[in-house]
Formats: C-alpha cells, sequence, structure tokens
C-alpha cells in the first residue's frame, strides 16, 4: 500500500480548511452572527493565501489542488459573501438587493472559470506573465462588497437608508471580477520589503491593528489595494511595450 505523502497533502488541508470557514461563515450569516461571518471569511482568504505560498514552497503544486482551490474560492468568496450581505443588508428590501448578490455569485463563479481557463493556457505558454491578474481576485472582491456590512459594525449605518446604493455598488464590484484589467498578482513576485526588520515592524503593526480595529483596518487595506489598481494598469501597459 503507497504510504501518504504528507508534504504533498499539507496545502490542500489549507485548503479544506479554508473552504470549512467559508461554510461556516454561511451557517454564521443565516444564525444572524454577522460580525463572526465576516471573521470566517478573513480567515478563509489567509488560508487561501497559505495554501498557494506552500505549495510552491514545498513544491507540490498539482492539478487536484488547484481545482481545490478554484471550488473552495467560489464557496468562500462567491457564494458565502453573497448569502452573508443579503441576510445582513437586503433582507428586508426591495429586490435589487437579490438581484445584486446574485450577480455577484454568478459573476464570481465566471472569475473563476475564466481563470482556469487562462491557467491552463500558460501551461502550455511559458512567456505568459503571471505578475497580473485580468480583473480582480476573487477574495479582493468578497472583501469589497463587505465593506458597507463593516461601516455598520463601525456604527455607520447608511447602508441601511442607500440600499439601491449599496446594490450598484456591489454590481460594479461584480464587473470588475470579469472585467480584463490588469491588477497587481503576489505570485510569482519576491516581497516588495527587502529589508527583514522593516517586513516584521510592518508586520506586527498590521497584526495588532487587525486584532483592535479590525474593521477600519480592512477598510484601509481596500482603499490601499484599490488605489493600487491604476499602477497596475500602467505597469501592465509598459511590460507590454517592451515585449
Amino acid at each position: 500500500m503507497k504510504r501518504l505523502n504528507l508534504r504533498s497533502l499539507i496545502p490542500n488541508l489549507i485548503t479544506l480548511s479554508g473552504l470549512s470557514f467559508g461554510l461556516s461563515s454561511i451557517r454564521f450569516a443565516i444564525e444572524g452572527e454577522f460580525n463572526l461571518a465576516v471573521i470566517c471569511i478573513l480567515f478563509a482568504a489567509v488560508c487561501d493565501a497559505l495554501d498557494g505560498m506552500l505549495a510552491r514552497y514545498l513544491d507540490s503544486e498539482s492539478d487536484l489542488g488547484f481545482q481545490l482551490d478554484s471550488l473552495s474560492d467560489f464557496l468562500s468568496f462567491g457564494v458565502a459573501p453573497g448569502i452573508l450581505i443579503y441576510m445582513a443588508i437586503f433582507y428586508e428590501s426591495s429586490s435589487i438587493g437579490i438581484f445584486a448578490t446574485l450577480i455577484f455569485i454568478i459573476f464570481s463563479c465566471l472569475r473563476l472559470a475564466l481563470f482556469n481557463v487562462l491557467h491552463e493556457k500558460s501551461k502550455h505558454d511559458e512567456s505568459k506573465s503571471i505578475d497580473f491578474f485580468t480583473g480582480i481576485p476573487t477574495p479582493a472582491g468578497a472583501i469589497l462588497i463587505l465593506l458597507p456590512l463593516t461601516h455598520i459594525f463601525m456604527g455607520y449605518e447608511w447602508a441601511y437608508e442607500n440600499i439601491n446604493f449599496v446594490a450598484g455598488y456591489i454590481i460594479l464590484i461584480s464587473g470588475l471580477l470579469v472585467s480584463k484589467i490588469p491588477t497587481f498578482s503576489l505570485k510569482g513576485r519576491g516581497l516588495v520589503i527587502k529589508s527583514k526588520f522593516t517586513f516584521l515592524i510592518i508586520f506586527s503593526i498590521f497584526v495588532l491593528s487587525m486584532i483592535n480595529l479590525p474593521w477600519h483596518t480592512l477598510n484601509v487595506l481596500a482603499l490601499i489595494y484599490l488605489l493600487t489598481i491604476p499602477f497596475s494598469v500602467f505597469s501592465w501597459q509598459k511590460e507590454r511595450y517592451k515585449t
């Protein structure tokens, strides 16, 4: 009997942990525990970042792991945030909220399907750059659509009074998922911060901020991410003209 290779299993176990966090988020959303539901999605995002990094570090990347990661992403960053935002904001509102959340879930599925297609093509064309995503990735989209809910946690309940605006915002983010806008990818890139001491300081500040002011920190990070999009477009065009 062939022995299990723990080295190849570790990334998949982390992916399944992320899937479990996604399922737990749906459960908490249905039960009205919206804070815990958002936290579960954040932990799923951490697992999503770790499984890929570990797979590359351990040299244990596989087709099974890739497909498992894609399915986990759809549930954790498509279905779970869609259900959460519906239960928390749109449950007693007009049908525009239902439409917006359905659009987000469907576009998340389309985005992951397109990403899988591009991944298959890249295996046969090593010249393709992996420095950029096409559109925003699903974890970023999930965090972005949850920002109105985090504002409620901070005491700003404008989302309840502006249902149509929130629905339009979600549809806009859904469009960015399947857009052709190039956005930075951390895959294949080294650390931007070269100094270990500087990295440790920034990481410590980030962890402390997430523990003590999670919703404020999340909004700041989301804003920073949105501000990087114009720079990613510029960098992509610069690399394109070089080739």
